[in-house]
């Protein structure tokens, strides 16, 4: 049977997505997702199509995504459903924004940047395709073959793409928060929103600051929001004086407040950071650290 003809009703959809019926009714008035056929008794028939945007939607929200926003981007994937399949869409937007850079076509990073939006969570969308991106063109920089424009340029889409997704989350106002931050001397960000989309999704609430952010800047806002965890990234660890200078100033401006250092600059300085308090996560990934983070929270987590 065609995937486009209702065939279930709509008890069986709820245990089929584990979305209760009373909640498939609502999206269904509200968002106009699922689009249910009627039967000649005006029972709800769902189809194979419904059935994935159901699950879609349901994914999108327990991302953290408000339904409203999670809908239009339900809509959106629906649309292209009968477009021709990419073996991987993820590796085919990476490679389009590669393209675009090399060309220094910035209309056409832009294309691809916002089709990306459409391919599935935040988390997915920063695993799949930011974070691959950026690392790609890391080593095009390196070896030579991408200026430090065309650098800046992915820099700045993709960034944007990473604080846009955040913006659509619907985080828990009552949650506890979370200060991310980079160390003073660092420019790169884009690791913050990795790991912003991974808090959400474990009950707290990112407050990103940035990149440089130093000593001073980190006490004002522990003293401000007061937050139950505060989460530093580094990738490139600065000279030894240095580095002694501003952990001393985190573990002091912290205050007592559990600490995580990640990037690939934390394992150089674990040493220095272990000893003023602090938790060395190094370049593990998020599954990988949420314990770490489990712990140091004694319980405060959701899930």
């Amino acid at each position: 049977m065609p995937s486009h003809r209702g065939k279930y009703r709509i008890q069986t959809v709820a245990d089929m997505t584990a979305v209760p019926a009373a909640t498939l009714r609502a999206w269904e008035r509200r968002y106009g997702i699922p689009s249910p056929e009627r039967s000649s008794s005006s029972y709800r028939l769902f189809s194979d199509d419904d059935v994935a945007s159901i699950r879609k939607l349901k994914e999108l929200c327990d991302e953290g995504m408000a339904p409203a926003e999670a809908a239009r981007m339900v809509e959106r994937i629906a649309e292209g459903r009968d477009a021709p399949v990419e073996s991987d869409p993820y590796e085919h937007i990476c490679g389009a924004i590669l393209t675009a850079l090399e060309q220094f076509d910035p209309r056409g990073v832009e294309r691809a940047v916002r089709a990306a939006m459409f391919l599935g969570s935040a988390t997915k969308v920063y695993q799949r395709v930011i974070g691959p991106t950026m690392r790609a063109v890391g080593d095009r920089w390196h070896d030579g073959s991408f200026s430090v424009a065309q650098e800046h340029m992915a820099s700045e889409a993709l960034g944007a793409l990473a604080r846009d997704l955040l913006r659509l989350l619907d985080r828990e106002t009552e949650a506890p928060d979370a200060l991310i931050a980079c160390f003073a001397d660092e420019d790169h960000d884009l690791g913050l929103y990795g790991v912003a989309f991974g808090l959400i999704q474990w009950g707290l609430r990112p407050v990103v600051l940035g990149a440089k952010t130093p000593p001073a800047a980190i006490r004002h806002a522990v003293e401000s929001i007061e937050p139950a965890i505060v989460g530093l990234s580094i990738t490139v660890g600065p000279p030894a004086y240095r580095a002694r200078e501003l952990i001393d100033g985190y573990a002091d401006a912290i205050q007592g407040v559990p600490w995580i250092v990640g990037g690939s600059g934390s394992e150089d300085l674990r040493e220095s950071i272990e000893a003023s308090g602090g938790i060395v996560v190094g370049t593990r990934a998020l599954d990988e650290v949420k314990p770490v983070v489990v712990q140091a929270l004694a319980g405060k987590l959701k899930g």
